[in-house]
């Protein structure tokens, strides 16, 4: 955080903010993600679900009793290192592909091209040998 975005979130803390106690509501749960320890994180998230469903704040109220329903899936995504960062990467690699071909003849060449861009593949061409 910059110092001007500390600043506003000491003087949120001060004046004891229900913005305030959103912030630290989210990154506690951010935290579950963090732990160093996945074994901790059935007990994280226990607390967390207690915090937020007594902060009397509804939205997290709310957050809580969704997140009470998936509790299994949270914690085996926690336990198992799961994300989805990577395929949203590639996602939005194959959207960039698929955008800057615009016109493409068939989807066979869209494949192709995803391939070609996404495969890992690196094609020196024999002009670039010369260059010094």
């Amino acid at each position: 955080m910059s110092d001007e975005q500390l600043s506003v979130l000491h003087e949120l803390r001060r004046s004891n903010s229900v913005l305030y106690r959103c912030w630290q509501l989210k990154e506690a749960l951010r935290d579950l993600f963090r732990l160093a320890n996945p074994a901790d994180a059935p007990a994280h998230l226990e607390w967390w679900l207690r915090w937020a469903s007594r902060s009397r704040i509804p939205a997290f109220a709310k957050l809580a009793k969704t997140v009470r329903k998936n509790r299994e899936r949270i914690l085996a995504a926690v336990e198992l290192g799961l994300s989805n960062s990577k395929l949203e990467g590639l996602n939005s690699k194959i959207r960039l592909i698929n955008h800057r071909g615009y016109g493409h003849h068939s989807a066979e060449a869209v494949i192709a091209m995803i391939y070609l861009c996404c495969g890992g593949l690196t094609i020196e061409l024999p002009t670039s040998r010369h260059a010094a």
